[in-house]
């Protein structure tokens, strides 16, 4: 098909260009396309183009009035809507590749292994039949007998024989051999070499061992690095080590090591070296390598491994407190200080050493084992700060805001209750800490602590807080000015009552807690049978359950500066009552067998407040 061209026949019509491109084009993939258009004018210059992309000027030419685009050997890329423009006018054609199905090549054929000199394999096979026309290669890959996945060794472009070394493998190992045909049009099948080969890779030294020092009772650790994945054998004075197991002991003293292999990198741990291991010759050997180095111990001067800084710690009382100091040597000495003067142990302290790790103990901290400690051996220290606090406080009550509503003289009590008898607290108000004075007092009694405004002014009001350790009561209080304690009577009250019949005096105030003082005829009267004072909420009562003659009089329920005044006149007999009395005040009687009640013009329910 290669060389083929397709030409296409051209339509004729009016305007600039005359012979145009067909709707479509269908080109074998490799051949040549060919598009010409025809124009009026000669010597005028086109444009072509491709879904909208200009085409490179290698592709196109034109003579006279021709003009033609040369596609060589077309792709699949090559298609889509080719266009031909001159001036506002263009002829397009849809060109469109169709591929050739191509065979791809045969296997290749009497494929045969032959196991050659040591760690080598030879591979024997033919070209396939027939032989493919275009160019083909050979591909040989392997497999490690137990894996699932096929590697490739390499490719070569001749059939005959190949030796495989064992330097073309990873990992020592039984190894399967296939080859296939590659060409451009495709692979063939695998052909798979009968038997298998046990190859081993050629190791070389890439990192090598060297001289270890340590101090005494560390780990003495040798490694070294190879080119291939390969076993390999470690000896210690000339005394092979095994590595089949993780871990093993050696020499007289025992000395512990393990041995270990990731990857390409082999290692060799000799664990808690003593001094008496110094001079240790340490070897390995694998095929192609031997290396060896020599163990050095030495004895170094004592450091602290932590901590090296000083640490600041806190705890609560009764907490247990461990401060921890970590040497460079095993079971080396150390003293520990608190505040300059040597620890010596107790109950309360406890002082043990184990390995590299000193430790001090407070079994139980109280807040009189705060200081300073050291941790001191060889003229190095190791500091600590220690601090032992209370637990924190918390407040039981109240959980919530609390408002509170007063009037002026009134006692206000703030109360907050903490959870611990001996914690402090602080009183706060509108932000400026509280200080107590004869307006302001504050009191402790066992886990309630209070804030108590004995005479309260509305200049003490404003937003209270009681603060313990991070937590915090809140209280808004405010102070009303009242200008009447007496709510009732508002004025002068008329009593008219037969002797012996039972006579009340009622007062209401505007609070329940207020007290009042009760007089007759100026004079403070005294509670007896004949004369009772009753206190009911916010009503103040003068009582006489069988009222005298002597009992008439002047009487008043005084508070502060105010005064309720009552004018009790009391006869053997009813009196008729002069219904031109101009007193506003003066209540009606109403005629009872034996009770007599007082109707004042006051609302209804202040009516209960006159005389019984």
């Amino acid at each position: 098909m290669r060389g083929r061209v397709r030409t296409v026949a051209n339509v004729t019509v009016k305007g600039p260009i005359l012979k145009r491109l067909p709707r479509k084009l269908d080109v074998f993939e490799g051949e040549n396309a060919v598009l010409l258009v025809e124009t009026r004018e000669a010597g005028v210059e086109g444009r072509w183009s491709r879904d909208g992309e200009d085409l490179p000027a290698t592709c196109q030419s034109s003579s006279g009035h021709m003009h033609a685009l040369v596609l060589p050997g077309v792709t699949r890329e090559d298609a889509g809507e080719v266009t031909f423009s001159l001036g506002n006018s263009r002829t397009t054609t849809l060109l469109r590749v169709k591929c050739i199905k191509h065979n791809p090549p045969g296997p290749p054929v009497l494929a045969e292994m032959f196991k050659g000199h040591r760690n080598t394999v030879l591979l024997t096979w033919k070209p396939p039949d027939p032989t493919p026309e275009t160019p083909f290669i050979y591909r040989l890959e392997r497999q490690e007998v137990g894996s699932e996945d096929w590697v490739q060794c390499f490719s070569i472009e001749k059939a005959g024989a190949v030796e495989v070394p064992g330097d073309c493998v990873p990992t020592e190992g039984d190894y399967r051999f296939r080859v296939c045909t590659v060409s451009e049009h495709g692979r063939s099948p695998h052909v798979v070499f009968h038997g298998s080969a046990h190859l081993v890779p050629t190791a070389r030294l890439v990192a090598g061992l060297e001289e270890v020092q340590v101090y005494d009772g560390e780990d003495a650790v040798f490694s070294l690095d190879l080119s291939t994945v390969i076993q390999g054998t470690w000896f210690l004075n000339g005394e092979e080590l095994k590595s089949n197991e993780p871990e093993g002991q050696v020499g007289p003293g025992p000395l512990r090591y393990r041995v270990e292999q990731h990857g390409l990198q082999h290692r060799l741990i000799l664990q808690a070296v003593r001094h008496q291991d110094s001079g240790a010759l340490i070897g390995f050997s694998c095929p192609g390598v031997q290396d060896s180095a020599a163990l050095t111990i030495q004895e170094s001067p004592v450091h602290i491994l932590s901590p090296q800084d000083k640490v600041s710690l806190t705890f609560t009382t009764s907490d247990r407190v461990v401060l921890t100091c970590e040497l460079s040597r095993v079971d080396f000495p150390a003293s520990w200080y608190k505040d300059g003067q040597q620890v010596e142990e107790s109950e309360s302290v406890v002082v043990k050493m184990d390995g590299r790790k000193h430790r001090l103990i407070l079994p139980e901290a109280q807040v009189q084992d705060s200081g300073e400690f050291e941790c001191r051996t060889e003229g190095i220290s190791a500091f600590f700060s220690v601090t032992v606090q209370d637990p924190p406080v918390h407040i039981v009550a109240p959980r919530e805001h609390v408002f509170v509503h007063a009037i002026t003289s009134e006692c206000v009590m703030l109360t907050c209750e903490v959870d611990r008898e001996d914690a402090p607290v602080h009183w706060f108000k509108d932000g400026q800490e509280v200080e107590e004075s004869d307006f302001v007092l504050l009191e402790s009694e066992g886990p309630h602590r209070r804030l108590v405004l004995p005479s309260a002014q509305p200049s003490v009001g404003g937003e209270f807080q009681c603060v313990a350790g991070d937590e915090r009561a809140y209280f808004t209080v405010t102070i009303t000015d009242v200008s009447s304690w007496i709510v009732y009577p508002s004025g002068k009250v008329y009593v008219a009552a037969v002797r012996l019949e039972r006579v009340v005096l009622t007062c209401e105030l505007c609070r329940p807690w207020a007290e009042v003082r009760w007089t007759k005829d100026g004079e403070e009267v005294v509670e007896s049978p004949a004369l009772l004072l009753q206190k009911e909420d916010t009503v103040r009562r003068l009582v006489l359950p069988a009222v005298q003659l002597e009992d008439s009089g002047e009487y008043l329920c005084e508070i502060d500066d105010e005064s309720a005044s009552f004018t009790v006149t009391v006869t053997e007999s009813y009196q008729s009552q002069d219904s031109s009395n101009n007193n506003p005040e003066l209540c009606i009687l109403l005629k009872k067998p034996k009770t007599r009640r007082l109707w004042s013009r006051f609302p209804p329910w202040r009516r209960t407040a006159g005389a019984e």
